[in-house]
């Protein structure tokens, strides 16, 4: 069985791969950026989270959780994700953390299966846009690797953050 240390490695490896991989990487966006995907402290964080970001085909969407702690419950529409509806499951997964990449636009709805987690907020439902935002003073780019250092530096040090909080859960 591998260690804390080694999945978090991988993690690290794999994110650090697809962004030299240029511009069909994406964006990654940590899902519920430094709680990961746990228990919500309310039952509108990851409402609130998702409210703040801009999310496009092609982005990637990372769930950072302990197997068999949680999971991720996709389904089809909102009145099942708003019951926490089990009954027309879209897709599972189980063996965190899990990396999905967003190939579709419209609506996307997750949320955790396990126990009453759903119910207690650890949800969220997406909606992905056809195209990436352009920034209003900027020139038009494909890339959606950061564009300086300092966002590389940014991105980096997000990264990190991520693998500690993996370590610790």
């Amino acid at each position: 069985m591998a260690s804390k240390t080694q999945y978090a490695f991988l993690l690290l490896s794999a994110v650090m791969a697809s962004l030299f991989a240029g511009s069909a990487a994406g964006v990654y966006h940590i899902v519920g950026a430094g709680k990961g995907w746990r228990m919500a402290p309310n039952k509108t964080y990851y409402e609130d989270w998702v409210r703040t970001r801009n999310i496009s085909i092609g982005d990637k969407l990372m769930f950072l959780y302990r197997s068999g702690v949680y999971n991720i419950v996709e389904v089809p529409t909102k009145e099942l994700f708003d019951e926490c509806s089990m009954k027309n499951i879209t897709n599972r997964w189980q063996n965190g953390p899990t990396i999905i990449e967003l190939t579709q636009p419209g609506p996307h709805y997750y949320f955790c299966g396990v126990g009453e987690h759903c119910e207690e907020g650890q949800k969220v439902a997406i909606n992905v846009s056809a195209f990436a935002p352009t920034p209003p003073d900027a020139p038009s780019t494909n890339s959606a690797t950061p564009g300086t250092a300092a966002d590389l530096l940014i991105y980096l040090a997000g990264l990190a953050a991520c693998a500690v909080s993996v370590l610790l859960m």
